[in-house]
């Protein structure tokens, strides 16, 4: 099937610049070419209607699905669909949106759907063979609407796989998600099959061939799948013929809503060695892709970092291979086990719904109330979630598609990430995540972040998520930002933790978090954020301290298991090597320094200086983040940071190399 490419330009209302965006669609040539899309907007953006228009002038269909909006009623995030006539041989389709309104017509109902439509899932398990009908799903329950207008509607039907008697699997559900264009026009069908109640009965992995049929033709087949117990997978298929389209990420306007990071523009990390790798990993059902299959596996990973290095080069170069690797991502991250659907709800399953709820070994399987221990079945290498190297997985291909299959994936990591400890730490209801790690506590805020920020406004879970922002900002406040008591280098660790020594990166990667918290506008974070920053500037300019030291793999912050260092000056002597702490202090950037750490030339930061991935490079995001929160002395760490005098080959790598918003 032939692809050809088109540009389109979004001019936003009240804005001075136009978004260079870019079109792929796909179908018959000289055919009108439907295009759904999310889009976000910045506060007092959008506070009323819109109107698209192509580059003549002439008013184009338009429907607006308002999904979230900011706290002065503006929009916030949409779904757009729009209807363009097709560019021939890779002529550009340009078209605007504008202040206006545009007529509304009679919403795409069901009847649009085709007479002899049906969506079908056989599993076979050996002996057993399950199924499941959108058909039937529609006829005997309520169908969920995503979408609804004159342009598109789009339903969700889902029910148990049943076997040839009727009688229900109580592990396995499909979910079918139907997007009708209108009558003769495009169907999108969307097929998720699930193993993920919360509190099933013995749940298990399940080996199974799968099949799917739409119109009793196959168009998915697979011969062996393995499912572990909270998981799920999708494919999407179109009815006739495919009309995939997509728009090219809309950089400035991202950055203008401030959704993303303020990442440097025109430096984009080559997809090429990313999609090698991808080719050769599993990227069907219960595959990984790109993803590592096994989290906790420590390394310089492309998935680790304020967004995963394939998201950065979609965003930042918008090709079509760095937008499969982050679409794909979104998808396979259902492959791990970290899905808990609510039974009594349909939804994914929250903290408030289960105050006690434990993924810990200690508590699971022990008990009536605790989660029932899964049977792997002989899985052989079962993947492994953790909120430590967790990457952001689904929430730029939610703000980009509007897919609500994204959108479920951002908040069941939300949930999923404080449920690994007892039910006393994470807060019960609160879904507290001080008690992990750093590094699992900074990318657990910025994955509950991203969900509180993005989820529809209508969705029941969205007040969740923002009653537990305010319970950890809360908890935060009184750990470390209103406590007087707290450590004067501003780590995240208390007296009663019983480490001695705190990974300097790990904790930028929670400064950054936290500052990201505010970028969103969960102004309840501004409190720690600016508490936080503190640490990344101080190891940058403070006269007692060293520069060079900044960046250890881990710095000595107590001088017992519950006693902090009491002053910078002691904190120098006590991270140097043991030889050099006795007698005058070597002085910091000194040849001997070089000598000591083992470093390539004076003044040369810790932590591989050169590497793109090295540790000062995952020092950027959080001293941008205080430039940005203009905490003191940020602007002269940032500027000494951007002089020293080893920096990385070839630049740093774009998903760290993020900017101050106003350097």
């Amino acid at each position: 099937m032939k692809r050809n490419l088109a540009a389109a330009f979004l001019f936003l209302c009240g804005s001075s610049y136009a978004a260079d965006l870019s079109l792929e669609a796909v179908g018959p040539a000289g055919n009108a070419v439907p295009i759904t899309f999310g889009m976000v907007f910045a506060p007092g953006e959008i506070k009323g209607a819109l109107t698209a228009r192509d580059k003549n002038g002439a008013v184009l269909p338009l429907q607006v699905d308002a999904k979230a909006r900011n706290k002065d009623g503006s929009l916030r995030h949409a779904i757009i669909t729009t209807t363009v006539a097709r560019a021939r041989d890779g002529q550009a389709i340009n078209f605007i949106l504008a202040p206006g309104a545009v007529p509304q017509g009679a919403p795409v109902t069901r009847a649009a759907l085709p007479g002899n439509f049906d969506a079908v899932v056989n599993l076979d398990l050996g002996t057993t063979r399950l199924s499941a009908s959108a058909r039937a799903l529609l006829a005997q329950t309520k169908a969920e609407t995503w979408l609804e207008g004159p342009l598109v509607s789009e339903w969700w039907v889902s029910g148990p796989l049943r076997d040839a008697s009727g009688r229900a699997d109580v592990h396995l559900t499909a979910r079918f998600g139907l997007r009708s264009y209108g009558p003769g026009k495009p169907l999108r069908v969307e097929v998720v099959v699930e193993n993920g109640w919360t509190y099933v009965p013995a749940p298990r992995s399940v080996a199974y061939a799968a099949a799917i049929m739409l119109g009793g033709k196959q168009v998915f087949s697979q011969e062996r799948i393995v499912q572990q117990s909270h998981t799920r997978w999708r494919q999407v298929f179109w009815w006739d013929e495919s009309a995939e389209s997509y728009i090219r990420p809309p950089l400035e306007q991202l950055k203008r809503a401030r959704a993303i990071p303020n990442y440097a523009a025109g430096i984009d990390a080559p997809a090429d060695a990313m999609m090698r790798f991808y080719r050769a990993a599993n990227r069907g059902p219960m595959g990984t892709g790109v993803i590592y299959p096994a989290m906790p596996v420590t390394g310089q990973r492309q998935d680790i970092g304020p967004l995963p290095g394939w998201t950065v080069s979609y965003l930042v170069g918008g090709s079509a291979a760095a937008r499969e690797l982050t679409l794909s991502a979104g998808d396979l991250s259902g492959s791990f086990p970290s899905h808990y659907r609510n039974e009594k709800t349909g939804r994914p399953t929250t903290s408030e719904d289960y105050p006690k709820i434990s993924t810990h070994y200690n508590f699971v399987g022990r008990g009536p109330t605790n989660l029932p221990l899964p049977d792997l079945a002989g899985l052989a290498k079962p993947y492994t979630a953790e909120p430590a190297h967790e990457p952001s997985l689904a929430f730029v291909p939610y703000l980009l598609t509007g897919e609500r299959y994204y959108l479920e994936e951002l908040q069941f990591w939300s949930q999923w990430n404080s449920w690994g400890t007892a039910p006393e730490y994470h807060g019960f209801e609160k879904g507290l995540i001080g008690w992990d790690q750093i590094r699992g506590q900074g990318w657990s805020l910025r994955t509950m972040a991203q969900a509180a920020y993005i989820t529809p406004d209508g969705d029941p879970i969205k007040p969740v998520l923002l009653r537990q922002m305010k319970a950890n900002a809360a908890f935060y406040d009184n750990a470390y930002s209103n406590n007087r008591a707290a450590n004067i280098f501003h780590t995240a660790l208390r007296d009663s933790d019983t480490a001695d020594s705190v990974a300097p990166w790990m904790d930028d990667y929670l400064s950054w978090a936290a500052s990201y918290a505010v970028q969103l506008g969960f102004d309840e974070f501004t409190p720690f954020a600016r508490w936080k920053a503190v640490f990344p500037v101080q190891r940058m300019i403070n006269s007692d301290y060293c520069a060079v030291m900044a960046t250890k793999y881990y710095m000595l912050v107590k001088d017992s298991p519950r006693h902090f260092i009491d002053s910078w000056a002691k904190l120098y002597v006590a991270n140097l090597p043991k030889e050099y702490r006795s007698g005058p202090p070597i002085a910091c950037g000194s040849p001997d320094m070089t000598k000591a750490f083992k470093l390539n030339r004076d003044g040369e930061m810790m932590g591989d200086s050169s590497s793109p991935n090295g540790y000062p490079a995952q020092l950027q995001p959080a001293l941008a983040a205080a430039v940005d929160l203009n905490a003191p002395g940020a602007r002269e760490a940032w500027a000494k940071f951007q002089a020293r005098p080893v920096q990385p080959r070839g630049g740093v790598d774009p998903k760290w190399n993020i900017l101050p918003w106003s350097p």
